[in-house]
């Protein structure tokens, strides 16, 4: 038996079809404003991220960098763009979820 989501237009088209894939959450992490990573096993699949920022601008001078991310197999890991020449940097921060479909 499948199972997963179907979901279709008021004219019957469907538009979402999630019954082949459904992502696993294995772990997450506060992203606080400096590089860092997080070591968690994402061999069972292909692995993806999604960051959930606590703001987008902190202050109108939109100094604002946000984190730069890579993953692997292994894990996550982040960094910032420079910071050079800012005034009064805000780095973005937030919290970061990976897992494998």
């Amino acid at each position: 038996m499948t199972a997963g989501l179907q979901i279709w237009n008021a004219s019957g088209q469907l538009i979402l079809d999630a019954t082949s894939r459904c992502g696993r959450i294995k772990g997450q992490q506060y992203v606080g404003g400096t590089a860092g990573s997080l070591s968690v096993d994402l061999s069972g699949g292909t692995p993806f991220y999604s960051f959930q920022p606590d703001f987008l601008f902190a202050h109108i001078d939109n100094q604002t960098p946000p984190p730069i991310f890579t993953i692997n197999s292994s894990g996550i890991s982040w960094t910032y763009s420079s910071t050079a020449g800012m005034n009064n940097p805000h780095p973005i921060t937030g919290t970061v979820f990976v897992g494998v479909f």
